[in-house]
């Protein structure tokens, strides 16, 4: 008798998955971070927080924490977001 094993089709590599658990880590520290903000009402640390997002995290984690904070203090306040520029990936010269 043999058997045969199938590797899942939606198996992640460890790279993902640590990049997944990283990325929900940091979201959760940056909107908790983002509330105890907007309650205190400190708009120059609300700001910062949502570039980190856009930065460290996704545009998607970006975007999410600019919505929170438009629907906190609203949309008549000039937001100015700094987008991070692409990392740029070095490659290796195989010699």
């Amino acid at each position: 008798m043999t058997l045969m094993s199938t590797p899942p089709t939606s198996a992640k590599s460890f790279r993902e998955k640590g990049a997944a658990g990283f990325h929900a880590a940091l979201a959760a520290v940056l909107t908790t971070a983002l509330e105890s903000a907007l309650e205190e009402g400190d708009h120059a640390r609300v700001v910062t927080l949502v570039n980190r997002g856009f930065a460290e995290g996704s545009p998607e984690l970006g975007c999410e924490l600019l919505c929170r904070a438009m629907a906190s203090v609203g949309t008549a306040r000039t937001w100015t977001v700094q987008l991070a520029p692409l990392a740029q990936v070095r490659q290796r010269s195989v010699s």
